[in-house]
């Protein structure tokens, strides 16, 4: 499981097992999609710090902290992809995106199984008597003695089955190209097609895609939150109805 080094922040799985475990929750989709909210929240917060940690740093370390940050954004991810499921129970997920939101909620069990190991096996470790080679031995320098009936072809052999067998550690990566959407952008559409008169958050998603509509349904929710106009739904899962605002004008 993986840890981030350094005293200013613990790693996503450390952070995000912390938040569940202090609104009493177990580890279920519905606990994830809680503590959404916070956990972005610690996202943004990071990057102070970590500008602070760059400062003087080395370029190789500069790219290290910035791959930290990398791994809390690739779980912020698919946090906002299990709210957003949360949140539009129609929302169709892909196998990939069901099997990532599996793997996290996965993860995060294991995590918090083995984690009352780690300041156990430190104590341990710290404690138990353990013994060291001699200082003689220590000190030798290295000899490649092989016995007498090993030849240079019997070698070169094991070396390239151990160099083929290598590839089978590293996963195929590929390139893939994704339209990113911008929630600034998606307001302001939202705001002009509710001045034009449409009054059905369905006419403003017809013939997006998945993650536009999901980025659709955010500007929504922020319009709503500032009062710019009223929205109003029946039931659970039907039609919101939008109603223009004063404050559009």
């Amino acid at each position: 499981m993986y840890q981030v080094k350094t005293e200013a922040f613990s790693g996503p799985l450390e952070k995000l097992l912390e938040m569940i475990e202090e609104k009493k929750m177990d580890i279920t989709r519905i606990s994830l999609a809680e503590v959404t909210a916070d956990f972005i929240s610690y996202v943004e917060s990071l990057k102070s710090k970590i500008d602070n940690f760059e400062e003087g740093n080395e370029e190789e370390k500069k790219t290290e902290s910035l791959r930290m940050l990398a791994d809390f954004l690739t779980v912020a991810s698919q946090l906002i992809l299990i709210k957003s499921k949360a949140l539009l129970p129609e929302l169709v997920l892909s196998q990939e995106e069901e099997d990532e939101i599996n793997n996290l909620e996965m993860r995060l069990k294991i995590y918090s199984q083995l984690k009352p190991m780690f300041a156990l096996t430190k104590k341990y470790w710290i404690e138990s008597n353990r013994l060291h080679s001699r200082t003689m031995l220590m000190s030798v320098e290295p000899v490649f003695y092989p016995p007498k009936e090993m030849k240079l072809e019997f070698l070169k052999s094991a070396l390239d089955k151990i160099l083929n067998s290598l590839g089978s550690f590293f996963l195929d990566t590929e390139k893939i190209k994704k339209q990113l959407f911008s929630l600034e952008d998606k307001i302001a559409e939202l705001t002009k097609k509710i001045k034009s008169g449409i009054s059905k958050f369905s006419q403003v998603i017809t013939n997006k895609n998945k993650e536009e509509v999901v980025v659709m349904f955010l500007a929504l929710l922020h319009l709503l939150r500032e009062n710019a106009f009223t929205a109003s739904q029946n039931s659970a899962f039907e039609e919101i109805s939008i109603e223009n605002s004063p404050n559009l004008s």
